[in-house]
């Protein structure tokens, strides 16, 4: 094996961040890092490795980040790279909108016929900017593509222009403006849904965004905004019981799929089980049945997003969070600090103070929760997609603008109440 061979073999051992430091060096290195067989070599060495990531509740809280993980060996979790002011609302028109493949955008909510999105990586510092949709709308959400090797190749902005309700309010027809890296401009569809989708939280995988919430119960709905269908499938959920007291059920997704858990408290043994989707996006296979502790009521959140083998609760009592193995069955108490975990316990105390206690009596609830969001960085240090003529900035820039738009729609509102 030649010197450059192995100088190659090294440093594709190495984590992101550090591999980043090495494109500085000098051309050859910054050349053999970008070549697709570095990247090929890189994402090989890497495959059982675990990435960064957080988990956001409702988009926009984050209750538990992981970081230092061997793909990117980052000092902090990805949500921490988000600007505070834009997880927690400081400007009055822009915000964390939505996330995907390690993507985050970010939306002007001024109800401008002129308002613009954000789309970036905030590890990488890298914003596209969106131009306006070609009429009023709202920003739904963002969608992604990536190839084989995880690395995000295309990106989709989508902005809700109507909802209207059809069939005595059955069924409802979406008109959506979908922004597309590819081509860098706005294109109208319409969707029809043969239910009415009661709640904007949605699981996306892979270009389709999954909705939980809608008005027939024991279904989510679902579209790939890629595809040329005017329509949203109807996916049956497994084992659905209606008016089922002491059933909790939530969406979330792990190891590529999309996974369907619901957890059902009983007066003593508190039964998990957790369903994958399968390929056809049809079926369901059961992966796990299991009996949670009884020394207290534990709440599922979501999954590890690598590992299908890993589920992290909530206490209901306690208000502590927990991950349980599920191979092994054992269960970890997580706290701030350790193993490079991040623990927002005011976040937990919030989601718990929400809920009522599902072993109670009274406790009846059908619909599907899609609550935590995670926020997952790709496996590859990608840039992210810029459509044709379109202009990367980096987060300074994006703040600076923000701040003085900011700044002139609270002008243009105090001239406009002097009228």
């Amino acid at each position: 094996m030649s010197i450059e061979a192995m100088l190659t073999d090294i440093l594709a051992r190495l984590p992101l961040r550090t591999i980043a430091r090495f494109k500085t060096v000098c051309k050859t290195w910054k050349t053999t890092i970008e070549s697709p067989y570095f990247r090929r070599l890189f994402v090989s060495a890497h495959r059982n490795s675990s990435s960064s990531w957080s988990l956001l509740l409702c988009g926009t809280k984050e209750i538990i980040g992981f970081h230092g993980c061997e793909t990117w060996d980052l000092p902090k979790s990805p949500a921490y790279f988000i600007p505070p002011s834009l997880k927690h609302s400081s400007f009055g028109y822009f915000s964390y909108a939505a996330s995907s493949s390690g993507l985050v955008l970010i939306s002007d909510s001024s109800y401008s016929d002129e308002s613009y999105c954000y789309v970036g990586n905030p590890v990488l510092k890298q914003w596209i900017r969106i131009p306006p949709a070609p009429s009023y709308s709202i920003v739904l959400g963002l969608v992604t593509r990536v190839d084989e090797d995880g690395v995000v190749s295309s990106f989709k902005v989508i902005r809700l222009a109507s909802v209207q309700s059809m069939n005595n309010d059955l069924a409802c027809i979406w008109r959506v403006f979908i922004y597309s890296s590819e081509i860098g401009i706005w294109s109208f569809k319409e969707i029809y849904c043969p239910h009415q989708i009661r709640n904007m939280y949605y699981i996306t995988l892979n270009g389709t965004a999954y909705f939980g919430w809608v008005s027939v119960y024991g279904v989510l709905v679902a579209h790939d905004f890629y595809s040329e269908s005017n329509e949203f499938r109807v996916v049956k959920l497994p084992d659905y019981q209606s008016d089922k007291k002491g059933l909790r059920r939530f969406l979330t997704m792990s190891g590529g799929f999309i996974m369907y858990v619901t957890a059902f408290y009983q007066t003593e043994d508190d039964v998990l089980k957790i369903w994958r989707l399968n390929d056809d996006d049809e079926s369901w296979k059961l992966l796990w049945v299991i009996k949670l502790p009884s020394i207290s009521v534990y709440v599922p959140m979501a999954m590890h997003p690598f590992d299908i083998g890993t589920v992290y609760l909530c206490s209901h009592h306690d208000r502590h969070l927990v991950s349980c193995n599920l191979r092994t069955l054992n269960y970890t108490i997580l706290k701030d600090g350790y193993q490079d975990c991040f623990i927002d316990q005011s976040v937990c105390d919030s989601f718990v103070n929400g809920l009522s206690d599902p072993r109670s009596s009274s406790y009846l609830w059908n619909g599907v929760s899609v609550k935590f969001l995670p926020l997952v960085l790709p496996r590859w240090i990608g840039s992210v997609p810029c459509p044709p003529q379109a202009e990367m900035i980096d987060t300074v820039s994006l703040l600076s603008y923000m701040t003085s738009t900011d700044r002139t729609m609270k002008r243009k509102n105090r001239n406009d109440n002097d009228f």
